[in-house]
């Protein structure tokens, strides 16, 4: 006869060790945040059961933002069991070690009436001096935000849900009026979004698929545009909305710089550049690795020769931050959003921000929507680039993302990001014209 208790025992004995190997690891990766924050209590910044146990309810950190050795900032949102609605339930936990930054954060929080909490200082510092002071306040506290946010706010009338969040420099909203107008999408930020208007309204004039941004006050640091549509491309796959896409974005790449009313995109090498600097800092058993990805990625794509483009050094009209589920579906039609980062820039910085996030997905969806953007590029004469090198390209610079927004699991899906790069490197270059 099997003895099942022994078997039980067994399998507890694994579950056990596989626990404390994990335990292990994770101390492993807080460390070496620590070290390259050189702060003290960042590391509770990067965790829900910390962040919860100082704030004294459930949260989930969404994204970290650490300048070392100066501060560290990380906006959580509360779990739904313990959620009280709109601003309410976001807020941000930030180590500051200037005594300035913490009178300031502390004065512009009570000009709304807003209450922040100080959790603990280092020592031998205390609070005011040149310690480190962990403390924590809501959105409206928010010291470059909360005095946007409370001005387009007093416009509104109706339910807010706050849809993200990125303290110090935005918040998104959902806006339901009160008398059952239509929804709509708001957008606060520190500095003025009339980029956004401009880029939003010549993308129409150009006849591509986009929604309208209207200013909200005469400030424009918040802006407004129709709710739309029934979900994303990445949510929705649909082959035939990809292909469409496709041809979209080769009309985009048609317009010149000299068309463009505004924005351009930093250098992609010195993108790649930053993010291998960043990467070996948190984990330097890879920084070998992207060196050689950027120094491959300089002999691919740095001089690339583009039909079409060569006499404007490669530059066109790019969206800066393409992939599915900055597409809009609805009704078998399409809408091109968050064009924040639309500008000036290669073309290649499009599709490989595309391909790469298809290649996230690791699924047959995440197939067909990378297969069926690029038959519509090329199908509609897009620019001839190097789409493998691109796609290593776009895998690179965000391969920094589970960390910045604090996936347990961070380690292993930037050491999954960095191989596919390598992988896409070391394929047959392919090509829009194929």
């Amino acid at each position: 006869m099997t003895d099942l208790h022994g078997i039980d025992d067994e399998a507890t004995a694994e579950l056990d060790e596989a626990t404390a190997e994990l335990d292990e690891a994770t101390a492993e990766l807080d460390e070496a945040t620590a070290e390259f924050a050189n702060l003290p209590y960042v590391t509770e910044l990067r965790s829900a059961e910390a962040l919860s146990q100082r704030l004294g309810f459930p949260v989930v950190p969404n994204r970290i933002r650490v300048k070392p050795g100066r501060n560290a900032i990380v906006s959580w949102s509360r779990e739904a069991g313990s959620r009280l609605d709109g601003l309410e339930d976001w807020g941000w936990t930030a180590v500051v070690t200037s005594a300035d930054k913490l009178v300031n954060i502390r004065r512009r929080a009570a000009r709304h009436d807003e209450t922040i909490t100080v959790h603990e200082c280092s020592e031998p510092r205390s609070a005011g001096a040149t310690g480190s002071v962990l403390l924590s306040g809501s959105v409206a506290a928010d010291s470059k935000l909360g005095k946007e946010t409370a001005r387009a706010i007093a416009r509104l009338n109706g339910e807010i849900d706050v849809i993200g969040y990125n303290p110090g420099r935005r918040v998104l909203l959902k806006h339901s009026p009160e008398h059952a107008g239509a929804p709509e999408f708001i957008r606060i930020g520190t500095r003025s979004q009339q980029h956004l208007v401009e880029t939003a309204k010549q993308w129409t004039d150009w006849g591509l698929p986009t929604l309208p941004v209207e200013p909200i006050g005469s400030k424009g640091t918040a802006v407004g545009s129709p709710w739309w549509g029934t979900g994303d491309l990445e949510t929705s796959p649909d082959l035939a909305v990809a292909e469409e896409v496709g041809v979209i974005i080769a009309e985009l790449h048609r317009h010149t710089p000299a068309e463009v009313v505004s924005g351009s995109s930093p250098s992609p090498f010195d993108q790649a550049e930053e993010t291998a600097t960043l990467l070996a800092q948190l984990l330097p058993e890879v920084g070998r690795s992207v060196q050689d990805i950027v120094r491959e990625l300089r002999q691919r794509i740095g001089n690339e020769p583009l039909t079409g483009a060569a006499a404007d050094g490669g530059a066109r009209a790019i969206h800066g931050d393409l992939s599915p589920d900055q597409v809009l579906v609805g009704h078998s039609e399409c809408r091109i959003i968050d064009l924040d980062r639309a500008g000036v820039g290669p073309v290649g910085m499009d599709l490989g921000r595309w391909v790469a996030a298809c290649r996230r997905r690791t699924d047959e969806e995440g197939t067909s929507l990378e297969a069926g953007f690029l038959d519509g590029y090329r199908a509609a004469g897009g620019v001839d680039v190097d789409v493998e090198a691109w796609a290593a390209w776009a895998m690179l610079v965000t391969a920094v993302e589970p960390w910045r927004t604090c996936r347990p699991d961070w380690q292993q899906a930037t050491m999954q990001t960095i191989n596919a790069a390598q992988q896409a490197l070391s394929a047959n270059a392919s090509r829009v014209s194929k």
